[in-house]
């Protein structure tokens, strides 16, 4: 499949076809891209877009090779890719020419028109050409993966929770998914770089996903099982003026639990937290909490050996609802129409 790109702007170095004298071509030997690539992707577009006349005769073999400082058999491989994909013509005695009509390419000028927009964007970000054609043929390369697999994000608050269930999706469908555990605050990023088919998240979450994707791929917002949901009325069923201590590996577990227990009603009580790691924080919650609420990160910590009267610990995790993977599962078939598990 041929690539048009922008325009080259010609080096001293540059050398024209014959015939046109202003359109010469651009090497850059640094270019992670191979030079064969470099000459036949710029060939091919000013052919497509008429800066090439047909019957235009390119310069010879040796001629071209000599100028552009480059093995003759690297120019005879390119105008054999350009005779493979029916631009140019060789004829002996006539040379190698722009054929009468070249191939159409299905909207070469809206993709032009693409091409020219992304590096015009890219560079007032700061990046080169060159990283742009590697973040796009590495793009490329990954969609053209032999297999049925489809990109994931899965959003959560923390980092634990995030890869945790990254992996219990993995799990429910092996071979057909490839789950990528992000936080929620990453996704319009990694959505910017990179082509996912889907964003995962919980119930939770699903205001804040949508948000962040801006309708860039679908959301699947999944249903957590009952157990949590009995933990969190458990909560919210406390009397007024209950302490719960919230234990978690960072600020932001803390914040989300709190989030999760107000929106359950859970107004009456008390929070006391206290992030891992932070002395203080885990003593005054050992002291002063009726119930300690341990996150996945706390857990992993081995932070419930911290606390005296274990009696007053709880998990505060989660399974996924069956219905959670069908609702998924619905998603990843509408991406790969007529798949079905």
């Amino acid at each position: 499949m041929t690539t048009p790109v922008v325009a080259p702007v010609a080096p001293p170095a540059g050398v024209a076809p014959a015939g046109a004298k202003d359109h010469a071509l651009d090497i850059e030997r640094d270019s992670d891209v191979p030079i064969s690539t470099q000459i036949f992707w710029q060939l091919a577009y000013q052919i497509e877009s008429g800066r090439l006349q047909a019957g235009t005769r390119l310069p010879p073999v040796r001629e071209l090779g000599a100028a552009l400082r480059v093995n003759p058999n690297t120019i005879r491989a390119v105008y054999r890719r350009l005779a493979d994909a029916n631009y140019v013509v060789g004829r002996h005695g006539a040379g190698t020419r722009v054929v009468d009509r070249p191939p159409v390419r299905r909207g070469s000028d809206a993709l032009a028109g693409i091409v020219a927009e992304t590096l015009r964007r890219a560079a007032q970000l700061g990046f080169t050409p060159d990283e742009v054609a590697q973040a796009t043929f590495t793009a490329a390369t990954e969609r053209k993966r032999p297999g049925p697999h489809i990109r994931i994000l899965f959003a959560e608050c923390t980092t634990a929770d995030a890869n945790f269930d990254a992996q219990r999706i993995t799990e429910a469908f092996p071979e057909r998914v490839e789950v990528i555990p992000v936080l929620l605050d990453e996704l319009p990023e990694r959505l910017t770089r990179y082509h996912y088919d889907l964003v995962a998240t919980t119930t939770f979450h699903a205001d804040e996903a949508q948000a962040y994707v801006a309708g860039r791929v679908p959301v699947v917002a999944m249903l957590v099982g009952a157990g949590y949901m009995s933990l969190v009325h458990e909560i919210a069923g406390l009397a007024p003026g209950s302490r719960v201590g919230v234990v978690c590996g960072s600020q932001r577990g803390v914040e989300n639990i709190a989030e999760v227990l107000a929106v359950a009603g859970a107004s009456g009580v008390e929070l006391v937290s206290a992030v891992a790691h932070t002395e203080a924080e885990l003593d005054r919650v050992d002291r002063e909490a009726d119930i300690v609420l341990l996150s996945r990160e706390a857990q992993a910590l081995g932070l419930e050996s911290r606390f005296e009267r274990p009696e007053r610990l709880r998990e505060w995790s989660y399974e996924f609802d069956a219905s959670a993977f069908e609702l998924l599962r619905r998603a990843i078939s509408r991406v790969t129409p007529g798949t079905d598990e």
